[in-house]
């Protein structure tokens, strides 16, 4: 059929659109494992049926599969079968080729559905054009032409603040849009990471109102947050800032390479806006020249672009560039090598 979003597949069994094959994936899991749900919910009549046959996609036992797939169901319109975390780069060759097999000769009475909650499908790529990795993604692509994939990335903070007000009124609290909004930033608009923290949010307020201050009091920004107010700091040359992002960063814990690719990214952002407002093109351009998923990323790098030219970002980019060489080549004191490259990136003019 497509690949579509949570609305999209919404739509598809409300229509009662029912594929043989599905294929879930995406960087905000809660919502995976929900989409999941829903379709489960459709054949069955449950989310957790015992008609379900559950699958192990880490140890998966081909031959079960195969069996398992021409089964005729007795009981239920559709013998369903659910495989979780299934990596096809972990397989070999001839056990990736005997599983397409299988997958391309689904009898019309079984459901195949593959869902990814437990690893990276994207391989560690960051940014609005990641992929699946290219094992993955042939598997991905097949249930896009022949079923359907639905692809499950996080919403925009305005998006995500409606729905958060509505699950803390459900809780017995009000919650000021504003608060919602720094919440869902604060959370890298992950569901999971959102609901884990509003449970903690209503449970203090108990029945009152939940505020910015509140949000800000209680709530541990994301990575990606705390790497845009570092990019930030550095592009506005305030260093004190840079530095207390610096060390709630190190505190995190996160691989360096990571870190350093989110926060290229972050100024890749910036130098695109730069480049683009010297071209006389607007937000509306760059969205669509470099397939943008969000437009508040390129709003916020032609606002925070202000004031500094395309050499000045080029400049820091080359000091991040030479700072992953060397922490690929060299044995150095990762944290020292960052904030090192920090304070020279604060001193480009």
């Amino acid at each position: 059929m497509a690949t579509v979003d949570a609305r999209g597949l919404a739509e598809q069994l409300k229509s009662n659109q029912i594929s043989n094959l599905y294929y879930l994936y995406g960087s905000d899991v809660l919502q995976v494992e929900q989409c999941t749900k829903k379709i489960l919910k459709k054949l069955t009549g449950e989310t957790d049926s015992d008609a379900v046959t559950k699958l192990n996609g880490q140890n998966l036992n081909l031959s079960e599969l195969a069996d398992e797939a021409e089964l005729c169901p007795m009981f239920a319109e559709y013998n369903c079968i659910l495989i979780h975390d299934c990596n096809l780069e972990s397989l070999r060759e001839d056990a990736r080729k005997q599983l397409m097999e299988i997958v391309a000769s689904l009898p019309d009475s079984t459901v195949l559905i593959f869902y990814i909650t437990g690893f990276d499908i994207y391989g560690g790529k960051t940014g609005k054009n990641k992929k699946p990795t290219p094992k993955n993604k042939t598997l991905a692509d097949y249930a896009a032409k022949h079923g359907t994939a639905c692809c499950l990335e996080t919403k925009t903070p305005a998006v995500m603040a409606t729905e958060i007000i509505a699950a803390a009124k459900k809780r017995g609290c009000d919650m000021e849009r504003g608060a919602a909004q720094l919440l869902a930033v604060q959370c890298g608009c992950q569901s999971l990471a959102v609901s884990q923290e509003l449970g903690k949010l209503c449970a203090f307020a108990d029945g009152g109102t939940i505020t910015e201050a509140l949000v800000r009091d209680m709530v541990v920004p994301q990575l990606e947050t705390t790497v845009y107010a570092l990019t930030k700091a550095v592009i506005r040359r305030k260093q004190a800032d840079a530095m207390r992002a610096v060390d709630e960063l190190l505190s995190l814990r996160v691989e360096m390479p990571y870190l350093m690719a989110t926060l290229s990214g972050c100024f890749i952002d910036l130098q695109r806006a730069a480049a683009a407002k010297i071209s006389g093109k607007t937000t509306q351009d760059m969205t669509s020249d470099f397939a943008y998923r969000f437009g508040f990323h390129v709003d916020n790098a032609f606002q925070d672009s202000t004031g500094r030219t395309v050499e000045s970002i080029s400049a820091c980019l080359k000091l991040l560039c030479d700072a992953e060489k060397r922490l690929h080549s060299e044995a150095v004191n990762e944290r020292v090598l960052f904030e090192q490259t920090i304070v020279r990136m604060l001193q480009q003019s």
